[in-house]
């Protein structure tokens, strides 16, 4: 097989099922992907993929080569950030977390990184959904839940601690909540058997639910850090144990090297020992 680089194009094609979405992540278009498949397929002899009902889908023989490749793409990675001169070029590190970590921690910690990382630029996006760090689609992703697979390091970060918040002698015949596909997380099951009614509010984050709780006297749920912060709340004491949520610091075992991405891991832990510790 002559033109290695097509490989790449094979293993972002199994890994997203979809052309459009391997394109993005090659930063090309579909018609080179497309292009590019063929041409394997045509020096292989083979198909590496069929079309199947929604995407993409190996083959036998595809399976083989992307098993191959996949390997080799994993080990190059490793290779070329293991043997970088540490933080003297430019890079962009991405991170991927939740909205409130971005709004209430991590946009309170960017001076100390400017003074100590010119070279590293941040792209912190808001994401509920789980990332692939294998795909590339983040170089480090903080979640809430421990993820279980892929060849991944974890750290946790602690636990953020929380609760049900309202201004002084607030009624509690109502309250105000996240949605309802959150409904199955700690605080929402607490919220729910505390107030024994479903929220008459819902709100998609938790600086919104602290200014709504605000501005209305209701009540709302929300963790500890920010809903006093601003000193305006005060924590309603339950009959059941609110849980704290375990924070999760993720990126994939090929970067344990990458000298950048080490620095970024160390100003986020730096960040929830700040903003978050109690």
């Amino acid at each position: 097989m002559e033109n290695w680089d097509d490989l790449k194009f094979v293993v972002a094609l199994a890994r997203f099922g979809s052309m459009a979405q391997a394109a993005r992540h090659l930063r090309t278009n579909t018609a080179t992907v497309s292009r590019r498949i063929k041409r394997i397929n045509e020096s292989s002899g083979f198909a590496t993929f069929v079309k199947g009902p929604k995407d993409w889908e190996l083959t036998p023989d595809g399976q083989k080569l992307f098993g191959i490749a996949a390997r080799f793409s994993d080990e190059l990675t490793e290779f070329d950030y293991s043997h970088q001169d540490g933080t003297s070029r430019k890079r962009i590190i991405r991170i991927s977390t939740l909205d409130f970590l971005i709004n209430d921690v991590f946009s309170l910690h960017f001076a100390e990184h400017l003074r100590n990382h010119q070279n590293i630029g941040l792209e912190l996006s808001s994401n509920d959904n789980i990332v692939s760090l294998a795909f590339g689609e983040a170089d480090i992703a903080v979640r809430l839940v421990r993820p279980d697979e892929g060849r991944l390091v974890v750290k946790s970060l602690g636990n953020i601690e929380m609760g049900i918040f309202g201004v002084r002698d607030c009624s509690e015949s109502q309250w105000i909540g996240l949605p309802f596909s959150l409904d199955e997380t700690q605080e929402m099951v607490n919220g729910h058997n505390h107030f024994g009614c479903p929220p008459q509010i819902r709100l998609a984050g938790f600086r919104a639910i602290h200014n709504v709780c605000v501005e209305t006297g209701l009540p709302g749920v929300g963790p500890k850090f920010l809903m006093e912060r601003s000193g305006k709340l005060q924590q309603i004491e339950t009959e059941c144990e609110m849980l704290p949520r375990q924070a999760w610091l993720v990126y994939h075992e090929t970067r344990r090297n990458d000298l950048a991405l080490r620095e970024v891991a160390s100003w986020i832990e730096d960040a929830f020992d700040k903003y978050v510790a109690v």
